[in-house]
């Protein structure tokens, strides 16, 4: 079973919509070239566009980051080799060296050892990497937010049902 790949995924989708390029760049405000680049995996989307492809072609935005994340993983820890052992090791001496620079211990003092080691990889990223995410960070709590206020309100809809059928029932 061949499995598919971001560029792949988004050639499809385009395709299945008889969308041209040119028209799903000006869709996300970026030009041919780059869109192009998105579907041969020269280029990775920002988060931004894959939000954009999300609600242009009516799909989860998680579909298009299990694609980036799934990539990501196969890259970075396909084979843990001794090679690899070694890596997280030095990783985490570079990270204990960092944190023992009082100006950087201030900040991780009262974090948990997830929130620092975060915050230790963000720092890391270059700013568009950082952007992209905040931005996911965002949409992620946004999308949340909206679920649990469409819960409460099915929640408090059905709580009025029940109590107009047991007023009914009571008359």
């Amino acid at each position: 079973m061949c499995e598919k790949n971001l560029e792949t995924y988004l050639r499809e989708l385009r395709k299945s919509y008889n969308y041209s390029q040119d028209f799903v760049a000006s869709q996300l405000s970026i030009s041919r070239q780059t869109y192009s680049h998105y579907e041969t995996g020269r280029i990775t989307p920002p988060m931004n566009s894959l939000y954009n492809l999300s609600k242009l072609y009516k799909v989860p935005v998680d579909s298009f980051l299990a694609f980036s994340m799934r990539e990501s993983l196969n890259l970075e820890y396909a084979v843990k080799d001794k090679d690899t052992q070694r890596y997280e090791k030095d990783d985490l001496n570079e990270f204990l060296n960092h944190i023992s620079i009082p100006k950087n211990n201030r900040k991780f003092k009262y974090l948990d050892r997830q929130e620092k080691l975060f915050l230790y990889y963000y720092q890391l990223l270059d700013d568009r990497d950082q952007e992209d995410i905040l931005t996911f960070m965002r949409i992620k709590c946004h999308n949340r937010t909206l679920d649990a206020k469409t819960a409460g309100n099915e929640k408090e809809t059905k709580e009025a049902k029940e109590e107009k059928e047991s007023q009914e029932e009571k008359d």
